[in-house]
């Protein structure tokens, strides 16, 4: 065998290697890009649990949102102001969801039914006053889905809202 015949095998075989290398690479980034969507989606859906969890394992808590979402104007300073940075919170997992989704991150459909979180309290008092009160606090293309989302149909399943007056009895 000759020189040039070697080198052409050796080129041959480096470039099998290289190709095999690639292949190699994007199976990881696949796998890394796939992790880290899951990811996402825990951390929205864990996010989304532990506010969820204290609003229905604490009573003081329940009873202030309820009492926020349904009468702000009769709500103290210092409970208005407990609603506001606890709404606040919820508003800033709101717009981590969103911003995921934009990039591709979460499913934009998860980030929808986060969002029909919203759409569900959007008419009620205190969510109108802390929107009002806040929105300018966030990124200019998460206030557009928001306002978005309040201009949608309301939905009309939430009896635990009707026809409450002030905190829960009992």
């Amino acid at each position: 065998m000759n020189w040039e015949a070697i080198g052409a095998i050796g080129e041959i075989v480096g470039a099998i290697a290289v190709i095999a290398t690639l292949i190699y690479i994007a199976t990881q980034v696949k796998d890394s890009a796939r992790a880290a969507r899951s990811a996402a989606v825990t951390d929205a859906a864990t996010a989304m649990q532990a506010f969820y969890q204290e609003l229905g394992s604490n009573r003081q808590i329940s009873e202030l949102w309820l009492e926020a979402m349904t009468s702000p104007e009769a709500m103290s300073r210092e409970d208005e102001f407990q609603f506001v940075m606890m709404t606040h919170s919820a508003f800033l997992g709101f717009q981590t969801a969103f911003f995921l989704a934009q990039e591709g991150t979460l499913d934009i459909g998860f980030r929808e039914s986060i969002g029909t979180a919203i759409t569900a309290v959007k008419d009620l008092p205190g969510m109108e006053r802390v929107w009002r009160q806040r929105k300018a606090f966030f990124q200019e293309e998460f206030v557009e889905w928001v306002e978005e989302l309040m201009a949608r149909e309301s939905i009309e399943t939430l009896d635990v809202y009707r026809g409450h007056e002030g905190p829960l009895d009992g």
